[in-house]
């Protein structure tokens, strides 16, 4: 049977079936018990290796730091899994093993990734990757954060915040200006022992969701560096981040998937159970078109990312290709998936508290968690205006 990254078929292969199942049953064990408690004492670091032994960490990894290679359409079916189950932890692992290794896995020196990604594929290492700043959150080119070169010690000195897992990574990926002498070369990436004298971490900060996901602040005060320390080519930091920024918008369009999931599982429940003027919920039109509408928002959000997930292993790596005898961005494509999708799990989200109604503001009730949680996903990775800034440009230069 072909696999979806040599047809665009939608039909999963045995191999992928009984992965799929095996980690239901891995995260209803592991994972789901402890979702609660998650929520108020935040991800244990025992999450991260549990997943690791499970695979979970290293789909997008190579095998020979302990990953599996998987492709994107896989990845994103398991990221749907975990999502629907905890997005706390979806987030907080998907930091380490994607915002922090990504970058490491195609810009990383042999002797990075040899001594880095198989801790961090284990679970064993937590990363985090460190961009925005008080004064530059969507404008990346306005980051002040600077290492400066002194005869090959480097002084890195900068502020960092709304960093997932701030709080508890080993170590970060930051995104800072580098001045080697008196040349300035630009953006560039730093891997960066967050126990090293002159860092210096916030309390984790009070969130409207996702609240055990922990995010931080970050300081550098003169932390130093060695030249070892830089990531791909000085000066080309930024276009590392874009490239990994991609990955992660496919990976929040699989997050809204999997609230969307879970908000119409509850709701169907809750409609079958609960009766109003003597038959069930789910009997009265107003609640049946609310469900036909979270139905909908989810399969064609479901459909959306598959193909994108389909072109995007295609591409092999390259940030354009052909499908349908037209040219493909890659890069506005995962702009446009994201904002189809975070908005359609919104609306899902909406429509799920107001099926339960009082219930459904009450903290008690998952969909209560969920409708706070999924207000993200129009946010992070790049607020939903930036991703139609991106859209619009490239279909500028499309129709040009």
């Amino acid at each position: 049977m072909q696999t979806l990254t040599e047809t665009l078929d939608y039909e999963l292969d045995q191999g992928q079936r009984e992965f799929l199942a095996s980690f239901r049953r891995f995260l209803e064990a592991e994972i789901e018990p402890s979702v609660l408690d998650i929520e108020k004492t935040g991800i244990p670091r025992s999450h991260f290796a549990a997943l690791g032994r499970f695979g979970y960490n290293g789909l997008l990894h190579e095998e020979r730091f302990g990953g599996s290679d998987a492709d994107h359409v896989t990845t994103m079916l398991a990221e749907i899994e975990l999502a629907a189950v905890c997005g706390s932890t979806f987030f907080s692992v998907g930091a380490s093993a994607g915002l922090y290794g990504i970058p490491l896995r195609f810009h990383g020196t042999e002797a990075q990734k040899e001594r880095l990604l198989p801790a961090l594929i284990k679970g064993e290492l937590i990363g985090c990757l460190s961009v925005t700043e008080p004064q530059a959150g969507s404008d990346v080119q306005a980051i002040e954060s600077a290492a400066v070169n002194h005869n090959g010690t480097i002084l890195l000195k900068g502020r960092k915040t709304y960093i997932t897992n701030a709080p508890m990574a080993d170590r970060s990926l930051v995104l800072a200006r580098y001045h080697d002498g008196n040349r300035d070369r630009g953006l560039t990436l730093f891997d960066v022992d967050l126990n090293a004298e002159g860092v210096h971490r916030s309390r984790p900060f009070e969130k409207m969701g996702l609240r055990g996901s922990k995010t931080g602040e970050l300081t550098f005060d003169d932390v130093s560096l060695t030249e070892d320390s830089i990531v791909g080519t000085p000066g080309r930091g930024f276009l590392a981040v874009m490239q990994v920024f991609d990955v992660e918008r496919l990976s929040m369009a699989a997050y809204a998937t999997g609230v969307m999931r879970s908000c119409l599982e509850d709701s169907l429940a809750f409609s079958r159970s609960r009766k109003a003027f003597g038959k069930p919920l789910y009997k009265h039109q107003s609640v049946a078109f609310m469900l036909a509408d979270m139905k909908t928002e989810l399969d064609a959000t479901m459909l959306y990312l598959l193909e994108t997930a389909y072109l995007f292993d295609r591409a092999g790596g390259k940030s354009r290709l052909i499908h349908n005898g037209a040219v493909v961005d890659l890069s506005a494509r995962a702009s446009a998936l994201k904002i189809q999708a975070s908005e359609a799990g919104r609306k899902v989200a909406n429509l799920a508290v107001q099926i339960h109604g009082g219930a459904g503001y009450m903290e008690e009730y998952r969909v209560c968690r969920l409708y706070r949680d999924v207000r993200l996903a129009e946010i992070g990775g790049g607020t939903t205006e930036i991703q139609k800034q991106i859209v619009a440009r490239a279909e500028a230069k499309r129709v040009s």
